[in-house]
């Protein structure tokens, strides 16, 4: 098949946006995105959690019909993405002893791993299970099968969640009609796109500060080793700005031309009016910063919490930290994640190692915008699109009901629905000068009954006897 025909749909179910991509994979390990579709998600989505179906099957139905009108394709199967504040992981240690020394085997390797996820955590389900290191003996093995040991020790960190996060994700698919082919944890995904193999061995922490959360993942030896979701996001501080009697979108646009994660403005500079309310009071530069500043002081304090929770410090994540996401875009957030955190080694990551291309014309942000969608997009291996369908024939159309016969001069038409023997329903462009003759289906038409039955026969010459006897008498 030809490659402009391997198309991959990816929908990623944010908590400030529904975004869906339609995208190919080149030959040389390039993404081609070909059509992307967002609508906010406020209204339906909170921190991950989709609490209002009907407007979550809507949504993401127009996602689907916007992709396939861009793509001219008929979707047929989607990759989806989420996150989700309840998500974070616990670590497991299953053992197992044999009797003696023996090579360890790989039926005991996978009895660890069942026993892992039999492990009962009630409400909540493990959506991802990353195996660590095992111990045999005294030895930390990555790959255990055929060490000789009388003792082997498996740990797992579970990635769990509520079990209605998945449930509901599976219910409004399947109210659209649309096959999911793979769930994905975003954080994930993301991860594997913008951090290197060299970077996730050293050890370094990925924040991604998202509109109602802010996911922290520890990668240390090439293995995720910690990952927790802070309910608190960049939503949290348009909300504070708009406690100043302030509009949501007006908020949000002060918070990004001027918001600051840490403040350097001069006593000067802090007095420039920025905003002028209704009843005439004013904003300043300053007053804003402060409400910007202390919010991100709050998540960044929140953060450097989870870090520490993790067992992972700073001296041991060497390759630093990396930030992503809506919040990452504050002026100075790498100075105040280096000041309340500690990090020497701090980035604001916006490109995915992946190189992508826009076959439209795309703003320069666009890929910082689609980071997650892409990611997901990256993993994809099957193709979700089929050629376009034609349209369907409108229903109770004339024509559905009855079969035109162009003989030339003749036009004939068969049909029950024809009345009257009359022309007036029909389009004259279907007749022009041509000789209409009406053929009705007698095949369909009520029998007309010959005379009385032998039953009716026999009562009337009865009743014909009766009444000449009547008259004899």
């Amino acid at each position: 098949m030809a490659t402009e025909d391997l198309f991959i749909i990816a929908i990623e179910l944010g908590s400030s946006n529904v975004t869906g991509v339609g995208g190919k994979k080149l030959p040389d390990g390039s993404i081609q995105i070909e059509a992307i579709a967002q609508e906010p998600s406020s209204m339906f989505i909170r921190n991950g959690m989709i609490f209002n179906m009907d407007k979550s099957v809507q949504c993401v139905s127009s996602i689907i019909k916007k992709l396939q009108e861009q793509l001219k394709r008929v979707i047929t199967q989607v990759y989806v993405g989420y996150g989700g504040q309840s998500i974070h992981s616990e670590l497991n240690k299953v053992t197992k002893r044999f009797d003696g020394e023996i090579p360890v085997s790989k039926e005991a390797v996978d009895e660890l791993m069942k026993e892992n996820l039999n492990n009962n955590v009630g409400d909540e389900d493990i959506l991802e299970v990353i195996c660590q290191e095992y111990r045999v003996g005294t030895q930390k093995q990555i790959d255990p099968v055929g060490v000789l040991s009388d003792y082997i020790e498996g740990r797992f960190l579970n990635i769990m969640a509520r079990s209605s996060l998945r449930a509901n994700i599976d219910n409004c698919f399947s109210k659209v009609g649309i096959h999911v082919v793979e769930d994905k944890l975003v954080p994930l995904t993301v991860a594997d796109e913008v951090l290197s193999d060299t970077e996730k061995r050293s050890g370094c922490v990925l924040v991604d500060f998202g509109a109602d959360t802010t996911t922290v993942s520890i990668y240390k030896a090439n293995l995720l080793r910690f990952i927790s979701v802070i309910p608190l996001g960049s939503a949290n501080v348009t909300k504070d700005i708009m406690s100043c009697q302030l509009e949501e979108n007006v908020a949000e646009e002060l918070k990004h031309r001027y918001g600051m994660a840490v403040s350097d403005l001069t006593e000067e500079d802090a007095k420039g009016i920025i905003y002028t309310l209704p009843d005439g009071s004013e904003i300043d530069k300053g007053m804003l910063v402060e409400i910007v500043e202390a919010r991100m002081e709050e998540i960044l304090y929140n953060v450097k919490d989870q870090i520490a929770s993790s067992g992972f410090g700073r001296d041991s994540l060497v390759a630093g930290a990396w930030l992503i996401g809506g919040g990452a875009k504050l002026r100075n957030i790498s100075k105040a994640f280096s000041e309340i955190i500690g990090f020497d080694k701090v980035r604001v990551q916006k490109n995915t190692l992946t190189t992508v291309h826009f076959a439209k014309a795309a703003p320069k942000n666009m890929e910082d915008r689609l980071l997650g969608t892409i990611s997901i997009l990256a993993k994809g291996n099957q193709i979700c699109t089929s050629p376009q369908a034609p349209k369907e024939p409108i229903k109770d159309d004339f024509f559905q009901n009855n079969t035109v016969q162009d003989t030339g001069e003749l036009t004939i038409i068969h049909g029950s629905s024809i009345k009257n023997n009359t022309t007036e329903n029909l389009d004259d462009n279907q007749l022009g000068d041509k000789t209409v003759q009406i053929v009705q289906d007698d095949s369909k038409k009520p029998r007309k009954r010959k005379g009385p039955g032998i039953i009716k026969k026999a009562i009337k010459k009865l009743s014909e006897i009766s009444k000449s006897i009547v008259e004899d008498d």
